[in-house]
């Protein structure tokens, strides 16, 4: 294996992807392309009743912690002895992750799972279980628990 591509998002979760985002490169002299989306921001425009939340492009402050953030990742891993690169995303969503993944040759996708319940998941979507559905490579889900 040669390209592995770890999805983090800062949750609970992300130490247990890259714990074994860690084993799986150092097992098959791997490196790992840590990749991470920054998210909309939500914004609630008061209407009374009705107060409908939207979604706006992240603040630039937001983008550069989260840049903070995964440079501090991708640091942890170089120490382990991982070959680490670092790709935070913007503005995409499924379809850009999994071109980026074809992009990088990834063999392998780890991603984490946070159990949403099926109503978030019916109203909000769930990014692994599309991840997992389409991608052109096998993909290892890291339970939150």
């Amino acid at each position: 294996m040669k390209t592995i591509v770890a999805l983090i998002d800062f949750s609970d979760v992300t130490d247990k992807v890259l714990e074994q985002a860690e084993k799986s490169a150092l097992q098959s002299g791997a490196r790992v392309i840590l990749m991470h989306v920054v998210p909309k921001e939500p914004v609630v425009v008061d209407l009374g009743l009705i107060s409908p939340t939207i979604l706006e492009a992240p603040s630039g402050e937001r983008i550069k912690g989260d840049h903070e953030k995964l440079m501090d990742c991708r640091a942890l891993l170089s120490l382990a002895g991982v070959d680490a690169l670092a790709e935070q995303i913007v503005d995409g969503g499924v379809d850009r992750i999994l071109e980026d993944c074809i992009r990088w040759d990834a063999e392998l996708i780890i991603i984490g799972s946070h159990h949403h319940s099926p109503l978030y998941n019916l109203f909000i979507g769930s990014l692994t279980k599309d991840v997992s559905k389409r991608a052109h490579c096998p993909v290892l889900v890291v339970p939150a628990d």
